[in-house]
């Protein structure tokens, strides 16, 4: 197993008593080289997760969950939405598909619990282009789950993002939608009301405190001794709090006050951007999780916290888009190979984090540039190779932004390489490139070495089948002139 320092904690993910099965987690796949579903499955059962957030319907990833006995939540990505929404039989078949087809009815199925319709359709980035889809396909989705005979067991939900809400003073009680968004959101939770779903949301605090200078990152930690915030004769001592006010007021001011709210996501990357680093994401869940085990609640829902909570992330995914920051590759608990990231206490239990186990990497070999040539050309080399793989450690403020040149372009040549699953051609560069097996990984910087996946050695497996054919051919024919 490729080596990486391994620091056993308490897990954020679950629990004690009444409050397990609050808290899930987002397994995202966008990954170059993901954990293999079943894999990640054998993780999550290790850590007693009991609910997981998917946000898409891959066959594998359901297949490894049926029979788990994890509560899922199947996601639909927005590019489905337009179809969904004119198309009623388009939902009837993402549902015999998706749900039907895996349902489990107190057997070995998946226990789905919500379909998710979209992934944060109204993020401010997306405009308005999935605005007229979002409800309707929800209803069709609706419809579809209806016609069979899910309804009464699978809730429809739409995720929406941390900027559908805004309070321009930063007072919690002057929190509303976005003029755009009124209409849209009143018929939302008129559907969701009418079908006793909650409201999904995104809470983000580290977006929070890099957007807003009134935001301090104490504040942000649930630290004790942070400048507290006043709402007149409200009291907010946590961003968290602060955020999730803000949206129940925007609910309440369109006249939903009462309706259940699930945290979608709410995390804290370790990478990739100043103060995004596992000790600081260490404290963040830690306060978090002590914040939800103690049911306190807000100040405007005190006693009644989310019902629902999923952390994001579980993995590390290179794939991400990074149009928001690096960082949002590195929101993982786990690094991309189900490595714990860090260590804490909440104060329950002496459990231990378990790590993936058995995990099958690439060979331990790695591509770093060859000081014995000209490097006058190196730097476009590497921003050439950045361009196609994960070069985000190498963000200011992030694990490699200390490395010094050429290791900076040793990194963006061995990003390159394991994206391209070491083939000998991809640590060329110009000749630039050179092939060790001594790991190159300077102090909190890690030269990483992929994870070993079916289409990592399909090449490798052609040519040997092609090699057999041959052969098989070449023995036939001899055949064919020993019996001539």
């Amino acid at each position: 197993m490729y080596p990486f320092p391994v620091f056993l904690f308490l897990t954020i993910l679950c629990l004690l008593g009444s409050t397990a099965d609050a808290i899930g987690v987002n397994w995202g796949t966008m990954s170059s080289h993901p954990l293999p579903p079943p894999k990640v499955v054998e993780l999550l059962k290790s850590n007693e997760v009991s609910k997981v957030k998917l946000f898409d319907a891959d066959p594998l990833v359901l297949q490894a969950l049926s029979g788990s006995n994890i509560v899922v939540t199947l996601g639909i990505p927005n590019s489905m939405l337009k179809t969904l929404n004119s198309s009623r039989k388009a939902a009837e078949s993402w549902v015999h598909d998706n749900v039907t087809r895996y349902f489990s009815h107190g057997g070995a199925g998946v226990r789905i619990e919500y379909v998710a319709v979209g992934d944060e359709p109204f993020l401010q980035s997306y405009g308005d282009q999935f605005h007229p889809f979002v409800i309707g396909a929800a209803m069709n989705i609706q419809a579809a789950l209806t016609k069979a005979n899910l309804a009464g067991e699978v809730k429809v939900v739409v995720p929406c993002s941390f900027d559908t809400f805004v309070s321009e003073s930063g007072r919690p009680s002057k929190g509303h939608f976005g003029t755009d968004l009124n209409k849209t959101m009143i018929e939302l939770l008129t559907f969701l009301s009418k079908h006793h779903s909650p409201f999904f949301v995104t809470i983000s605090p580290f977006i929070s405190f890099q957007q807003n200078k009134n935001i301090s990152l104490d504040f942000s930690l649930f630290k004790e001794n942070a400048r507290h915030h006043n709402d007149s004769h409200r009291t907010y001592k946590n961003s968290f709090d602060l955020s999730y006010d803000t949206l129940v007021s925007a609910l309440s001011k369109i006249g939903f006050p009462e309706i259940d709210i699930v945290v979608a996501r709410i995390g804290w990357p370790t990478d990739g951007a100043a103060n995004a680093t596992s000790s600081i994401a260490e404290t963040f869940m830690k306060g978090l999780i002590d914040h939800l085990h103690s049911k306190t609640g807000t100040p405007l829902r005190p006693r009644n916290p989310p019902i629902e909570t999923f952390i994001f992330s579980l993995l590390d995914e290179d794939h991400r888009s990074i149009t928001s920051g690096n960082f949002e590759r590195h929101w993982g608990v786990f690094t991309f190979d189900g490595q714990a990231k860090y260590h804490f206490n909440f104060g329950q239990g002496t459990k231990n984090l378990v790590n993936a186990q058995f995990v099958e990497y690439l060979a331990p070999k790695w591509c770093v540039v060859n000081n014995n040539k000209d490097l006058s050309n190196a730097s476009a080399s590497a921003l050439e190779a950045c361009s196609t793989s994960d070069c985000t450690a190498l963000s200011p403020g992030g694990s490699c932004s200390n490395i010094s040149w050429p290791s900076n372009i040793s990194y963006a040549f061995n990003s390159y390489y394991q994206q391209n699953d070491q083939r000998a051609d991809s640590c060329d560069f110009g000749g630039l490139g050179l092939i060790t097996t001594v790991d190159p990984s300077v102090d909190t910087c890690r030269f990483f070495v992929e994870l070993q996946t079916s289409h990592s050695t399909s090449a490798h497996e052609a040519y040997i089948f092609l090699r057999i054919i041959l052969l098989l051919a070449c023995l036939f024919s001899c055949l064919l002139g020993f019996t001539w």
